[in-house]
């Protein structure tokens, strides 16, 4: 059984998610980790989620030896290179932007591509959620693509992994990704949400076609990672050993500096 490294999970610092009926503990994620032949996860902090604060967060990752710590953003800091000297100052090598639960509406650029560029000067690795879908009072009314594609102008050499893998634009951001080295396609909650559809096709496709520049996770507590170590068992199936390797954790951990 090949070994996964979960490239998204959230565990929280009150221990509970948006969905109060799932528990996201420390404890309870590193569990699971180990019962389903992971060798890690990123543990991934949201600004305004459940208490967090970028120190605490940090000491309860540190209390596991494979978390990889992402620290959550808040995009309307007033200082945010003060922010960004902060996170790096506590150990983070990577920050988690969350335009939708920020209430981002992706009116202009320049807010992203500043982090961007504080980001890259700093050394740091961006997720960075391309889910935008939500109340039509908050659904932005520029194409967050495009504002993606602006910001990056800014700082075109930053390290970003695009978190869901564009969602249902997934092939677009996968085209996105076949240019650029410096960006990987993550396609957590994706690979789990869209079975029986069209996009179930397109990720069987990246399986066999795209196979070094995608990465898997299960956006926990969301999804469990039985349900991911299902999945990637059936989507795998065929494909050679190397292939199967670089998606379930060779490409992220080449990313994150791993190995």
């Amino acid at each position: 059984m090949i070994p996964i490294f979960d490239s998204l999970s959230h565990p929280t610092l009150t221990g509970k998610w948006l969905n109060e009926k799932s528990p996201s503990t420390f404890k309870n994620l590193v569990d699971q980790l180990k019962e389903n032949n992971f060798i890690g996860a990123s543990a991934v902090g949201i600004y305004n989620v459940e208490g967090y604060e970028h120190k605490k967060f940090m000491e309860e990752c540190n209390r596991y030896k494979i978390l990889f710590p992402v620290a959550g953003v808040d995009l309307k800091k007033v200082n945010l290179n003060k922010e960004i000297i902060k996170i790096k100052s506590l150990g983070y090598r990577a920050i988690k932007i969350h335009p939708r639960f920020n209430h981002f509406n992706f009116k202009d650029h320049k807010t992203l591509g500043k982090i961007f560029k504080l980001a890259f000067e700093n050394e740091l690795i961006i997720y960075f959620c391309t889910y935008s879908h939500t109340r039509i009072e908050n659904f932005p009314i520029k194409d967050p693509f495009n504002v993606l594609i602006k910001a990056l102008k800014m700082a075109p050499s930053l390290k970003l992994i695009l978190v869901h893998g564009g969602d249902i634009h997934l092939m677009k951001y996968a085209e996105l990704v076949r240019f650029n080295s410096n960006l990987l396609l993550d396609l957590s909650l994706t690979i789990l949400k869209y079975r029986g559809s069209s996009i179930e096709q397109d990720i069987r496709f990246l399986f066999k076609n795209f196979d070094k520049r995608i990465c898997i996770g299960t956006d926990h507590p969301e999804y469990s990672h039985r349900l991911l170590r299902e999945t990637f068992e059936d989507f795998s199936h065929g494909l050679s050993e190397n292939k199967s390797v670089n998606i379930a954790h060779r490409n992220i951990l080449k990313f994150l500096d791993i190995i």
